[in-house]
């Protein structure tokens, strides 16, 4: 059975590989693309952990306040508890894989981001998609931080 969908979430492009259903709730997969200009919202989660990977481009991961650039090739696993932020201000495409352990982000996604539509270029969040994504993200044990989305 197939489960691959895309969502877009704070303006990155989500596409789900394998869900947590079909893993029997051991992790999520997800290949990611941001256009270039997204930050996710400083976070924390409780329940979860995550793991990135870059396929293409790069991304800066922060994590408690450090900044760490990757580029093609490279990864880094960001453990609960941690406050983390992922950005990718460079102004080129970045692709990434995402996995979600246990398989609790993909459920987050349905209710926090949006399905995408066909031949839809992600942009910035909405102020409706930033209320909905704060909406979720207590029911999945994520906390967000102040400073995002940042000042204009």
């Amino acid at each position: 059975m197939s489960d691959i969908k895309e969502f877009v979430l704070a303006g990155v492009v989500m596409k789900r590989l394998l869900s947590g259903e079909q893993t029997a709730g051991q992790f999520c997969l997800f290949e990611n693309n941001s256009g270039g200009n997204t930050r996710t919202p400083i976070h924390v989660h409780a329940r979860d952990d995550e793991t990135v990977y870059i396929i293409e481009g790069e991304l800066t991961a922060v994590i408690g306040g450090e900044p760490r650039r990757l580029t093609a090739g490279e990864s880094i696993f960001l453990p609960r508890s941690i406050p983390h932020q992922l950005m990718n201000m460079s102004g080129n495409p970045c692709r990434y894989i995402l996995i979600g352990t246990p398989a609790l982000f993909d459920r987050f996604l349905e209710e926090a981001g949006r399905e995408r539509q066909p031949d839809e270029v992600a942009g910035p969040p909405t102020p409706e998609e930033i209320e909905r994504l704060r909406e979720a993200s207590s029911r999945f044990g994520i906390t967000l931080l102040p400073d995002w989305p940042p000042p204009k």
